[in-house]
């Protein structure tokens, strides 16, 4: 069993490795153009058309005009949420860190 957890988490990260570029790209774009809670269109459509060019199912604007679902359907018995915050603070920008936690909720999910 710990020989195929090994295998698995070699897999994982070899794919998010693969991607490295991608993330930064995708969270320097974010961290660029800090948008407020709810308000994050930008980051909202950078996410949901990468996530569709990777070959996720996007459901955009789910639930909230600023919120999506972007599932790989690969396994069908097992679910991961994974959350990603790309919203700014006011005044100071991405300080928060979230362009940081967007490119990791995404590199997780590339990891699958």
């Amino acid at each position: 069993m710990a020989a195929v957890l090994r295998s698995v988490k070699e897999i994982a990260l070899r794919a998010i490795d693969n991607f490295a570029p991608e993330l930064f790209q995708l969270n320097q774009k974010i961290w660029r153009n800090p948008e407020l809670g709810y308000e994050e269109k930008y980051a909202h459509e950078l996410l949901t058309t990468f996530f569709s060019e990777k070959g996720f199912e996007v459901t955009k604007h789910h639930t909230l005009d600023t919120a999506f679902r972007a599932s790989s359907g690969l396994c069908k018995r097992r679910v991961v949420g994974i959350i990603c915050e790309y919203d700014a603070l006011p005044g100071i920008g991405h300080a928060c860190g979230h362009n940081l936690i967007s490119e990791v909720g995404v590199g997780a999910a590339l990891g699958k």
